[in-house]
């Protein structure tokens, strides 16, 4: 029973939401013509950002959001999707962004001791799509329809573990859809350049639930330990 509902949910993962996505796989359209639906549908979007912003800007900071993922930082830098130094206008093409509602920003709270809302840092953020299906395709957007082996991956349930941001994508996706804030929150290891981060944070009365997201398995889940260790009075679950 679980590997059914597993397979269905890996099924959505793939396909979307997207009505136009939806109806071919229910006409039973391959997954090469659902991506070819889903790559028209990015098309349009791609003509609208350029009627807010003729740049361009808008479009590389949409198209940079699958590699800013895989690379693991702390927060979205917009001066690596534009190439060029981050200006005032900038930040305000980034709210044109997110009203476009194509995208789903989480902010970093810095002391989820207090209130995940008033300690959000606006300048600390990731961005996700707001249907999985057409992140799918955005990932791989470089790569010919025909070509495309990641669904028979994705449905085998045999994505690569670098590949896990594309979960995190569906639950920043299902969050959202409850009527959620998104919110994650990051700390420094001691004596280490490197740091700890749970990746997603919601409110539960006057504690809070903490989310780690994996591809696969339950592998390393170093951080989420360690922020029970060091939030454990503010914890409902995790």
């Amino acid at each position: 029973l679980n590997r059914k509902l597993m397979r269905d949910f890996r099924i959505y993962m793939a396909v979307g939401g997207m009505p136009q996505a939806v109806d071919a796989y229910v006409k039973g359209k391959n997954f090469t013509e659902i991506d070819a639906v889903k790559r028209t549908i990015l098309s349009l979007y791609e003509d609208d950002f350029k009627k807010i912003d003729a740049s361009g800007k808008i479009t590389a900071m949409f198209h940079s959001i699958p590699a800013q993922l895989s690379k693991d930082t702390k927060r979205y830098v917009i001066s690596s999707a534009t190439g060029k130094r981050k200006s005032k206008k900038d930040e305000e093409l980034l709210y044109d962004l997110a009203d476009s509602k194509t995208v789903l920003l989480t902010y970093n709270s810095t002391d989820p001791r207090v209130s995940l809302a008033m300690t959000k840092d606006l300048k600390s953020y990731k961005m996700y799509l707001c249907d999985t299906g057409l992140f799918v395709t955005l990932m791989f957007m470089d790569r010919p329809a025909a070509e495309n082996d990641i669904y028979a991956k994705l449905l085998s349930d045999k994505l690569p573990a670098n590949l896990g941001y594309l979960y995190e994508n569906l639950v920043a996706q299902m969050i959202t859809a409850s009527g959620r804030e998104l919110y994650y929150h990051t700390w420094e290891k001691k004596g280490s350049t490197h740091y700890y981060e749970v990746d997603f944070l919601i409110s539960e009365g006057s504690k809070i639930n903490a989310f780690e997201v994996k591809s696969s398995g339950s592998g390393k889940h170093e951080s989420i330990r360690e922020f029970c260790r060091k939030f454990s009075q503010n914890i409902s679950k995790a």
